[in-house]
């Protein structure tokens, strides 16, 4: 019997059992707690869950969670199950909402419960279930009471479930086999989406909308309403004033909030604002007393509680607070997790409040407008970074050990790795302590429900002897602590929180001051030399060293671990770039900032640190980057290299990659990782970091055979380059009055509007020839402009006329499946974007033709990928220098054979740009793909590849 047919087995008594007694289970007497004993419980357990935890009994290791049903006033707090799977215990797979069977399902106030449990936690689906139904609900849509009842799905009773096409649904969607299999995901991504005009016709009630975008889109109109008010109460305030102001009083709000959701306060502070007839006096007296309970920056006294600042109007304040409070909210702050309240603070802190005389408006920081956007890290990415280096550096040690060891990213923003470093610290601490039970006694844990737990102090000790950050931004700094302080206090209690105040006469929050720095990464103190520096211009640079800011850790050699997301920005340090030239070694031209935060980092770092970072994968492949790959290769162990199959920043058109390492180590072949989607990643080869060094870069997408093939390929060949001369095409300039180069498209250039030839266009003087661009050349042939141009003058790189007059092939720098080339005998005026090849000393039409088969091919296009790295999933190139080193080979009888077939495929490719009928045209088409495939076949033939080579090749194009 397999397990679906075991679980119908036992469910279908429960069903048996449920009916016979029918009458008793649906009154009034039967409770919650006995139908979750007698059925619920059963039912899941026959599903595959370890409802009882007679295999998980390791407290901190349990797929099932279940609450006793916990409320404040009239709100239940927490979900009665909440279900994930192994090993991770940290991301909840499905909520399941209990009631008793007496009560009809299809209600608003339970729809609500339910739904607010699954869209906070981004589950996008969750359940209702009395065992005499079952309701499935869409938690992809904002909350709202009038409109809840929308969100079912579909609903079950009790006797379908003996139904075998009915319970393979149900089993297939709920087993714990099933869920482990990504049924929900599944599931969830086949359900329509309710937007755009499908929401205006009525087809959804409600908008699709997840927690981190509304609860965005509330805090920005929080912060509009606030600057407005503070502004026309306090005329005096200005654009930084303002900004600093609203996010203190929006912390403070949402610090409060989760206090009364985590039920560490025991009473409701915002719903009561104003029951003394005003709510910002109540706001401040609230303020006031949770800071001599709290301390830290949240409750900190500031501007917005002194006598000297006007109090906003009432009506707006109540307003915000209304929206805010736990009755009206769909928010709840007990189940968001504590990163996704970062990821949006750090999309919050790309505005700032700008004030004129009379008037507010909220901008757009000009960094976060060159680049864009602000684009957070995507928590699987800061989840991969840090258990490979924050995870590996505590594995196997004990709480005395790691209390030594310091952990930074010192362009934090808004904290999220540092969220993420502090839970992997907690997480850790606890399964230690489980493991040793007179030690855990001894540090101060105490024991509930049978576990041992971490008081808060020990808590707080963590948070101050291991984590450290830096940003520029002082909101940012801001908001980090704040997220801190939420994760340090996100397992306490009204009681734990209370005994910490009341018996050891301790705040709850430690002063951070010392840990996480406003401060400048990569720019110190020296700088201000001379006293060039006005004030604000120095408050804005923020000069710091790290010696000052961090005494303690410099003088033991620098941090354990350094991890992070630095700022990207091509041709960075302009500003200073006399600082950077003469401070930072990995210097280049058009070096990324990302750069300078590496070495810096290097620095920073004790011998036998780790260190890892997501930057562009410019670093791996581009000459600019040359120093900095050579070092980290050279001197260093290079764990790991991930890349992506897809773009990590969403609306980004740039490659990412992730690097491990362990600084000074002695280096060792390296890692590749290969991220298909962000559930999915395996290690799909491994570099030589010398092979690398004689490359000149490292190509982490190259496969475990390509080595072995391009052996095959290169073996008794010679370079392209030894056949032929290659140039690419033009590109203009002028010199300014400063004797600087400006590149521009500034050369003259004509329209042709009839399409003449050269040699027939008497209107044009002999100077001017037809161009073509890299979007008008295909795979064997090529269109016109519709442009003429004359080369004579203007160029960056001039040229020799015998690149555009005489035969040539014609290649796009642009590489996809297989290389975009042609063959052209005409004069011709040719783009940048471009490669030209030519023959030596005498025209050899039959040579470029042959050698335009073997480019053009699939071995082609993959040796060209995969021997190198110069390109990446979007726009892939390669350069001339690569180009120039192409093996080739000449074989009498398969030439001859390739250059038949090249010359039928550049005819066909011709007349199919006219073709008299489409009948022709179809026919054609298929002529051609028939013909390369031909070219392709003869190319692997003359270089001896096997079937199984070919797969290899075909599979990966």
């Amino acid at each position: 019997m397999n397990k679906q047919d075991s679980a119908f087995a036992l469910i279908s008594l429960l069903i048996n059992d449920f009916k016979i007694n029918e009458s008793k289970f649906l009154s009034y007497e039967y409770s919650e707690a006995d139908v979750r004993k007698d059925f619920i419980d059963k039912f899941f357990l026959a599903l595959g869950w370890d409802m009882y935890h007679n295999e998980q009994k390791n407290p901190y290791e349990q797929e099932v969670k279940i609450e006793r049903g916990m409320f404040i006033g009239r709100v239940q707090k927490r979900a009665d199950y909440a279900f994930y799977i192994a090993p991770n215990y940290r991301d909840v797979k499905f909520y399941l909402e209990a009631k008793k069977p007496s009560r009809n399902l299809f209600n608003a106030d339970d729809y609500f419960q339910a739904c607010r449990y699954g869209w906070n936690s981004q589950t996008e689906i969750t359940f209702l279930f009395d065992f005499e139904e079952l309701h499935i609900l869409d938690c992809r849509i904002k909350p709202d009471i009038s409109t809840i009842l929308y969100s079912k799905i579909k609903s079950y009773h009790y006797t379908e479930y003996l139904n075998p096409d009915t319970f393979a649904e149900i089993y297939w969607l709920l087993s714990r086999e099933a869920v482990a299999d990504n049924s929900l995901s599944k599931f969830a991504e086949n359900l329509p989406k309710p937007k755009g005009k499908s929401v205006q016709k009525g087809l959804f009630k409600g908008s699709y909308q997840s927690i981190d975008e509304a609860f965005l889109i509330e805090l920005d109109e929080i912060r509009d309403s606030l600057a407005k008010s503070f502004k026309k109460s306090n005329p005096f305030l200005a654009s930084e004033q303002l900004t600093e102001m609203t996010q203190r009083t929006i912390d403070r709000l949402v610090f409060i909030r989760f206090l009364e959701d985590k039920q560490i306060e025991p009473e409701h502070y915002i719903s009561a604002f104003g029951d003394s007839k005003n709510s910002w006096k109540d706001f401040k007296s609230a303020s006031r007393k949770l800071d001599a309970k709290y301390n830290g920056v949240v409750f900190k006294r500031h501007l917005l509680d002194s006598d000297e600042f006007n109090e906003p109007n009432d009506k707006t304040f109540s307003s915000i607070c209304e929206e805010l409070a736990h009755v009206n909210s769909p928010y709840n702050f007990d189940i968001i997790p504590i990163h996704i309240l970062g990821s949006i603070y750090e999309r919050f802190l790309g505005k700032v409040v700008i004030a004129t005389d009379k008037r507010v408006r909220i901008e757009e920081k000009p960094e976060v407008r060159k680049a864009g956007g602000v684009y957070y890290t995507p928590q699987y990415i800061v989840n991969y970074i840090v258990d490979n280096t924050v995870g590996k550096q505590i594995e196997g040690k004990t709480p005395i050990e790691i209390a030594k060891l310091s952990f930074a990213d010192i362009s934090c923003g808004s904290g999220s790795f540092l969220i993420t470093v502090f839970d992997r610290l907690l997480e850790y601490h606890r399964k230690w302590y489980q493991e040793n039970e007179t030690q855990a006694k001894k540090d101060g844990c105490y024991f509930q429900d049978g576990k041992w737990i971490l008081s808060l102090k020990q808590k707080q000790k963590i948070l101050t002897n291991n984590i450290y950050g830096v940003d520029l931004d002082s909101q940012a700094v801001e908001v980090t602590q704040l997220s801190l302080y939420l994760k340090l206090l996100e397992d306490e209690t009204t009681a734990t929180a209370q005994d910490t105040w009341v018996m050891f006469k301790e705040q709850l929050l430690p002063n951070l001051k010392n840990n996480i720095i406003c401060g400048n990464s990569l720019i110190g103190t020296d700088i201000l030399e001379g006293g060039l520096f006005k004030r604000e211009d120095e408050l804005k640079l923020k000069p710091m060293n790290f010696e000052d800011a961090f005494p303690d850790i410099m003088k033991s050699g620098g941090f354990d671990a350094i991890v992070g997301n630095p700022p990207y920005l091509y041709s960075a340090g302009k500003d200073y770039k006399e600082y950077y030239l003469t401070h930072f070694t990995f210097n280049q031209y058009q070096t990324d900032y990302y750069v300078y935060f590496i070495e810096k980092s290097l620095q920073f770092i004790k011998p036998n640190g780790m260190f890892s970072y997501i930057v562009s994968d410019s670093w791996l492949n581009s000459n600019y980057f040359r120093i900095v790959r050579e070092t980290l290769l050279s001197k260093h162990c290079i764990n790991k290299i991930a890349v992506f199959d897809y773009p990590v920043f969403k609306k980004v058109a740039l490659e990412n990659s992730i690097f491990i390492i362990n600084v000074n180590s002695e280096p060792k072949n390296i890692e590749i990782i290969r991220f298909a989607n962000p559930q999915l990643y395996s290690t799909t080869n491994y570099i030589e970091p010398n092979e690398a060094l004689d490359v000149g870069l490292l190509n982490p997408r190259k496969s475990k055979d390509a080595d072995r093939i391009f052996k095959l390929i290169e073996i008794n060949s010679s370079p392209l380059i030894n056949f032929i001369k290659i140039n690419r095409g033009l590109h203009a300039y002028r010199t300014d009055g400063y004797g600087l180069s400006k590149y521009e498209t500034g050369y003259q250039t004509k329209k042709d509007k009839e399409l003449q030839s050269y040699h027939s266009n008497e209107k044009l003087d002999k100077s001017f020839l037809p161009e073509i661009k890299g979007k008008d050349i295909d795979r064997y042939i090529y269109n016109y402009s519709r442009k003429y141009i004359s080369y004579g003058k203007w160029l960056a790189e001039p040229r020799t006329p015998d690149f555009f007059y005489n035969s040539k092939i014609v290649l796009r720098k642009i590489i996809g499946t297989k290389i975009h080339g042609t063959f052209i005998k005409e004069p011709i005026a040719i783009d940048q974007s471009l490669y030209i090849i030519i023959n030596k000393d005498s025209e050899n039409e039959n040579l470029l033709k042959i050698l335009l088969g073997i480019l053009c091919s699939s071995l082609g296009a993959w040796y060209i990928k995969n021997k190198y790295s110069i390109f990446d999933t979007l726009y892939p190139w390669y350069t001339i220098k690569q180009l120039s080193a192409f093996p080739i080979k000449f074989s009498d009888e398969n030439s001859t054979k390739l250059l038949e077939t090249v010359n039928q495929l550049l005819e066909a490719k011709k007349n199919i740009l006219n073709p008299k009928t489409d009948s022709e045209k179809e026919y054609l088409e298929r002529k051609c793909s028939s013909l390369d495939r031909q070219i392709d076949n003869l190319v692997y033939e003359l270089y001896g590849l096997t079937e199984d080579e070919i797969k290899i090749i075909e599979s990966a194009n």
